[in-house]
């Protein structure tokens, strides 16, 4: 598991040098069952992580509707990194939705990686990710039809629509579960023609 983060982090930046042993006695990895919470919306967030197997959901919820944000398979960082920063409530959920394996990483982790050679880039090389997917995100709910996110979705991570309930998925996209159905059919009937 640890050494799965490594090439993770080296990926990023290959300039970034630690001892892998070292991250071994820092990093702490987590088992989490399906629908076990990491922490809620208002929690202080005091770790960021990086999914070694499963996969997790963060989301808000609104109006007592929840609205999932993103999806967090394999080799993905993920956590509410402002809360973690400074120390703030977090300002949504993250959910095991199904049984996962977690590396997280802590203020003391982060302490050593703006020490080491290549660290500060590493972490700005993640906030930047993050950042990006957020932009991302926030442009596909602006731009695109609810049926060009899920052929994004096909054509980028098909293999999530196999381990993700259907009401997610329709949550992730902007739609009821019932329009889910039809939009299915539909991307369906216009691939076989």
């Amino acid at each position: 598991m640890h050494e799965s983060f490594y090439a993770f982090i080296q990926k990023l930046s290959p300039e970034f040098q630690v001892d892998i042993n070292l991250l071994k006695s820092l990093l702490k990895s987590r088992e989490v069952r399906k629908g076990e919470f990491l922490f809620h919306k208002g929690d202080i967030c005091d770790f960021v992580a990086f999914t070694y197997k499963g996969c997790l959901r963060s989301f808000v919820v609104k109006d007592d509707k929840e609205y999932t944000l993103f999806f967090h398979t394999e080799y993905q960082t993920f956590g509410d990194y402002e809360s973690f920063q400074k120390n703030k409530p977090a300002c949504f959920s993250t959910q095991a939705i199904e049984d996962s394996e977690i590396l997280i990483f802590n203020h003391q982790t982060m302490l050593l990686f703006e020490k080491t050679v290549g660290g500060q880039k590493l972490l700005r090389l993640v906030a930047e990710d993050l950042a990006f997917l957020l932009r991302d995100k926030l442009l596909s709910l602006l731009i695109d039809t609810p049926q060009e996110r899920y052929l994004k979705l096909i054509e980028t991570e098909p293999q999530i629509l196999q381990r993700i309930p259907q009401y997610y998925l329709a949550s992730y996209l902007g739609i009821e579960p019932e329009s889910l159905s039809r939009l299915k059919r539909r991307v369906y009937q216009n691939q076989k023609s």
